[in-house]
């Protein structure tokens, strides 16, 4: 918990009774407070959370976010307005508006740190699509029964609406003095209340908006409204943010006018997008002598907090403890197909669903309970039989003393719905569209494997015979045939490799290339090869040497390693000069690993190719007139053959013409290996 000395007592209640979710936190962004909103929001417990960090809880692409305005809170005191992306317990995730302070002064140091998050997922994703509506007060004092108590209960009803509302409220005179406002402005001006009363609005709006305040004030006195302005605040610290303004007048009892009324609603979060608002202006048409200071005082406040009650885009109703709806806005009988005088004393059951029946009794006995309601999803009921979805919210307050009343506020999200379903029904088209190309995909696989092996079987007579008639069995040939022959017994021997690359290249893609293992000394397996492949390396005065450490031992295929480090000094002589040439085989052991190197002094790989030699068909000469051949298959199949060893292979090069060296890791075997 928070050390007293840090936060004043005073404040407590309105850090768990405020609508923002907010949390306190240590130097490093660990969370050591939390309020009951934030906790409901999220789905956690508190032990839950405290002691986690706070980055925990946001998403991947805005940690960067909230760890650049984290240290800007930390450097300055002061954290930067942001709007970021919040992870609930349940994965679910939502856009909050984030502004954070560090608590404490000169007098009071400390490294504690104030974060509230205003929830503006819904305002983010439907902001344009708010409706609204005209309001017209009905309501006449036809009596002059009604106690003074009784008044005073109604004004403190909505005084309690204008007090807590989330915009900014403020009531001034007709020389521009402010005369009242709510906590929303002074705490989003950054003043005491008392500092704001009696203040010019002048103080309060940007050099940058004075005109737009002047062109306000002059479309009030001819119009005798303002409605939707925009209009940038400056707070006590110099900072400014931009609000859309609108107001109404206030007269006294016979008519003239006093004042005004104003509301600010932020618009930092949707300030490329703004939703225009308006307000009618209300008065009181018939009072009784007697009672005309009160009437007057009820009249104003009626006004100016029924106002904002009435002209709310959002479907609000008043209800009783037993579930009866009081009161309701314009909205809300609209859009479920009602007159206002219809619904009153309705149940709200009357209007829920019948698939959110169970849902909407248990979030009624929750709030019954005395627990908040904040954004459960229902499906509502018009009159006249259709549903739709919704989220609800609610908050309580009491008349009498004792008779418990709340306040909801029901969003249509029909849109959103209906949004979401297409993207599940895209997402199972998308799916079926990925199954159909998968399955096109093995075709073209299982074809190619066919028509390899198919290429390959008559390869095996072709060779054969050959080589029966480079032994003269059939007669003695000519050296013209002889060299002719020759060349048909090269390509033919190519064009088996390739057959053989493709196949080894098919089963490493789908998962087919076995290896079978067994232990083997690697000087043994490498000195094969080498002396198989001296010859040719003679034949083109190619100088191969060796440095070997003795006695490593490794579990593996021999033949197939055999066949990688063929690959690899037949790249290595392809690409080195044929008559100064040279090519190294080192091996020895690196911690649990054989490692093998083939260096040649060819004319090596670019840097930004290295990787790229191990791709199907990628060839690192890809001219016209290129001297070197292959069919950029031969890496390919060593690198999949290593892989299924559990090794890893790659390339490493200088420069051009400063040669290349392909390593080789192989996992080290022991004599007591057993045949795998």
């Amino acid at each position: 918990m928070i050390s007293p000395d840090i936060i004043d007592r005073r404040y407590r209640t309105f850090y768990e009774m405020t609508p923002d979710l907010v949390c306190t936190l240590d130097e490093n962004g660990v969370i050591i407070d939390v309020n009951k909103r934030m906790l409901e929001h999220f789905g956690y417990s508190k032990n839950e959370v405290l002691g986690k960090p706070c980055f925990d809880f946001v998403t991947p692409e805005y940690k960067k976010t909230v760890f650049d305005g984290f240290k800007e809170m930390r450097e300055t005191g002061i954290g930067p307005m942001i709007e970021i992306k919040l992870v609930k317990k349940d994965k679910t995730t939502f856009f909050g508006l984030c502004k954070g302070a560090k608590i404490g002064d000169e007098t009071i140091p400390s490294n504690i740190y104030l974060i509230t998050i205003h929830d503006v997922t819904l305002m983010h994703e439907s902001m344009d699509k708010a409706k609204h509506a005209e309001k017209e007060l009905e309501q006449k004092y036809n009596e002059l029964k009604k106690a003074y108590d009784s008044i005073v209960l109604v004004e403190n009803k909505y005084e309690n609406l204008y007090e807590h509302s989330p915009d900014l409220l403020r009531t001034i005179d007709l020389n521009g003095i402010i005369l009242n406002c709510n906590k929303s402005y002074a705490q989003n001006l950054g003043y005491e209340k008392n500092e704001i009363i009696g203040s010019s609005i002048l103080k309060h709006t940007a050099e940058r908006s004075h005109a737009d305040l002047e062109k306000g004030i002059a479309e009030w006195k001819l119009t005798g409204m303002i409605s939707n302005i925009e209009i940038w605040l400056k707070r006590k610290d110099g900072s400014s943010f931009p609000t859309l303004f609108s107001g109404n007048n206030l007269y006294d009892e016979n008519g003239k006018l006093t004042g005004r009324t104003v509301a600010f609603r932020d618009i930092s979060d949707i300030y490329a997008a703004r939703t225009r608002i308006e307000q009618d202006e209300k008065k009181i048409t018939e009072q009784y002598n007697d009672l005309k200071k009160i009437n007057f005082l009820l009249a104003e406040s009626e006004t100016r907090f029924r106002s904002l009650y009435d002209t709310s885009p959002d479907l609000m109703r008043t209800i009783d403890h037993e579930g009866k709806i009081t009161d309701c806005n314009d909205a809300y009988a609209s859009d479920l197909g009602y007159t206002k005088q219809e619904i009153l004393g309705m149940s709200i059951f009357d209007h829920t669903a019948e698939q959110s029946m169970d849902p909407m009794r248990q979030i009624f006995g929750s709030w019954r309970s005395g627990h908040g309601i904040q954004n459960k999803e229902v499906w509502m009921k018009r009159k006249d039989g259709t549903v739709f979805p919704a989220l609800l919210s609610a908050t309580t307050f009491y008349e009498g003393g004792d008779q418990m009343r709340s306040n909801t506020i029901i969003k249509n999200i029909t849109e959103l719905y209906d949004a979401q379903k297409r993207i599940e029904e895209n997402e199972a088209h998308i799916r079926a569209q990925y199954e159909q190309l998968r399955k096109t995909d093995k075709s073209k696989e299982e074809f190619l494997a066919m028509i390899t092996h198919e290429l390959k079987t008559p390869l095996v007579p072709i060779q054969g015979y050959i080589d029966i008639l480079l032994t003269d069995t059939f007669g003695t040939i000519t050296p013209e045939q002889r060299q002719r022959l020759e060349i048909i017994k090269l390509n033919a021997h190519t064009l088996s490799k390739l057959m053989s690359d493709l196949l080894d290249v098919q089963k490493i893609e789908i998962g087919q290339l076995r290896v079978s293992k067994d232990l083997h000394n690697m000087v043994d397996v490498l000195n094969g090869v080498v002396e198989n492949m001296k010859p040719t390396m003679e034949k083109y005065h190619i100088h191969m040497w060796t440095k070997l450490q003795p006695d490593v031992f490794c579990m593996c295929d021999s033949m197939r390693i055999e066949q990688v480090i063929n690959n690899l000094l037949s790249n290595a002589l392809d690409f080195c000069p044929k008559e100064n040439g040279e090519i190294s085989i080192t091996l020895y052991t690196e911690g649990k690993n054989a490692k093998i190197i083939v260096k040649d002094n060819g004319i090596g790989i670019s840097k930004n190719k290295l990787d790229q030699i191990f791709v199907k068909f990628y060839q690192i000469d890809t001219s016209v007139t290129r001297e070197h051949g292959g069919t950029g298959l031969g890496l390919v199949v060593c690198k999949g053959i290593i892989e299924a060893h559990g090794g890893k292979i790659w390339a490493e090069s200088e420069e051009k013409n400063k040669g290349a060296e392909i390593h080789v890791l192989l996992p080290l075997g022991n004599p007591n290996d057993k045949k795998k």
